[in-house]
This record gives C-alpha cells, sequence and structure tokens, in this order.
C-alpha cells in the first residue's frame, strides 16, 4: 500500500470537516473514476473486429441506425446521463 499525502488551505479542509464529508472515501472514489472510465478494456484486435463486423453490418443492411432526432435525443440522454454521474466529482 502506498501513502499520498494531500495539502489543504486551512479554510477548505474546516469546509470539508463541518460538512461531514468523509475525504478519504471521496478520495479513494474520485481514485477509482479516475481509473475506471466504466466501459470494459479491449484489445486492438478486438477493436478492429468490431470496426470490421460494423462496416459489414452497414454493406449488408443488417445493422440499426437512428434518425437525426433520434441521434439528437441519445446524445442528449448520454449527456445528462455523465453530469448526473461526475456531478458529486
Amino acid at each position: 500500500m502506498q501513502t499520498i499525502q494531500l495539502q489543504l488551505q486551512d479554510d477548505l479542509y474546516e469546509e470539508i470537516l463541518s460538512n461531514g464529508i468523509d475525504i478519504q472515501l471521496k478520495f479513494k472514489e474520485y481514485l477509482s473514476n479516475l481509473v475506471d472510465d466504466g466501459y470494459p478494456s479491449i484489445t486492438t484486435e478486438e477493436a478492429k473486429k468490431r470496426v470490421s463486423d460494423a462496416v459489414d453490418r452497414y454493406k449488408n443492411g443488417t445493422g440499426t441506425y437512428l434518425n437525426e432526432n433520434e441521434y439528437k435525443e441519445h446524445i442528449n440522454n448520454k449527456m445528462e446521463s455523465l453530469k448526473d454521474k461526475y456531478a458529486n466529482n
């Protein structure tokens, strides 16, 4: 196990304590989020296979695609979920 030192201004430290925030827990959560983006890691070969499969689906017309409105709704929903996920960091 490694030790990390954190220097905070006294007023910030007092504010954290007065709000009952568990600094160690929040720091662990923050570091975990830094190294885990929520997506599983894949190999370069797997990435190439996925792209190739997507191109094949497009060429064969077997893929499922969104129209402009569906795409905009999908993006808006994704942005809101990311805002919610990172709101407390």
